[in-house]
């Protein structure tokens, strides 16, 4: 009996993390941009190019590595248009973001059909786990039966809370979403480092993309993200603009996901619609519970150029 439960578990807690690994991924593009003074609205529309750039790669290379490198060409791509328009126009940063959220939806369902219509099978190979889920039970094997992806989010969990709040280059960036005529008047380029934050988060996003494409879900379908870059955007303002706290609010928030998946695979007579709610019920309750959060003042502000 324990043996059984103790397997359940491990089970679950390696769907949670795959299941949180592409919003860590997001959350932290939108972390890093806001920072910065940079609201990443159009994460949605990143994260769906990325998903469907990975699989098209993957699936005409036969090598899933092939479609993270995809998904991060489109990333960056993404985010320098982002930041053409938000940083050197400079348009309204929500505006713009709900925009290329639009057309990005557009352009790959249109994509989408037209392969389809082709015949064309979007079933990529997937990134294997380091040990195949075949039932874990130790913490080794829970480790072990979740795809790198995972480890690469974990990681660069890391190195973004070191350089933020330990370094001080990551202490320049943070001024620039506090105060940008401040940090220019202390010598630094707003416009350079805003529109590399732009094209961070871009790359972000996409590999979250990537993530659910490849690590979570080896498929794509039309608008299969669902969300996710507002739930990652809810788990930046739960977490407090910090990466550790952001982590956390996308485990959660996996765990509603990965809850609802294995609720509606043991059935209990409800519309499977029911189930699909769930993680978004959860975001909306924790968003709710948290209260007003303020994040970095000149997020979202745009500063004149000359």
């Amino acid at each position: 009996m324990w043996a059984v439960e103790g397997q359940w578990w491990a089970e679950f807690l390696s769907a949670v993390l795959r299941a949180a690994t592409p919003l860590v991924f997001c959350a932290l593009g939108v972390l890093v941009c806001e920072r910065a003074g940079i609201l990443n609205i159009g994460v949605e529309g990143s994260m769906l190019l990325g998903a469907l750039a990975a699989v098209l790669a993957a699936v005409y290379s036969g090598n899933p590595w092939m479609g993270v490198v995809a998904a991060l060409g489109v990333g960056m791509l993404g985010g320098m248009i982002l930041a053409l328009l938000t940083v050197y126009l400079p348009a309204d940063q929500v505006a713009t973001g709900i925009a290329f959220n639009l057309v990005c939806l557009g352009v790959t369902s249109f994509v989408y059909k037209l392969l389809v219509l082709g015949g064309v099978q979007l079933m990529a190979p997937a990134l294997r786990a380091v040990r195949a889920p075949g039932g874990p039970v130790s913490l080794l094997d829970l480790a072990t039966a979740v795809t790198p992806l995972t480890w690469i989010a974990l990681l660069l969990v890391v190195l973004i809370w070191i350089f933020l709040f330990r370094t001080g280059p990551g202490l320049l960036w943070r001024s620039m979403g506090e105060s940008a005529r401040a940090a220019h008047a202390a010598g630094l380029d707003v416009h350079k480092v805003r529109t590399v934050a732009a094209v961070v988060g871009g790359l972000l996003s996409a590999l979250g993309g990537a993530a659910l494409t490849l690590g979570w879900v080896p498929t794509f379908t039309d608008n299969m993200t669902m969300g996710r870059g507002f739930i990652a955007l809810a788990a930046v303002y739960f977490g407090r603009w910090h990466p550790g706290l952001a982590l956390l609010a996308c485990l959660l928030f996996g765990a509603g996901e990965a809850l609802a998946f294995r609720a509606q695979a043991l059935g209990a007579g409800l519309n499977p619609y029911y189930y699909l709610m769930l993680p978004y019920v959860v975001t909306l309750v924790a968003v709710g519970a948290t209260g007003r959060a303020i994040g970095p003042r000149d997020a979202g502000k745009p500063y004149p150029r000359g």
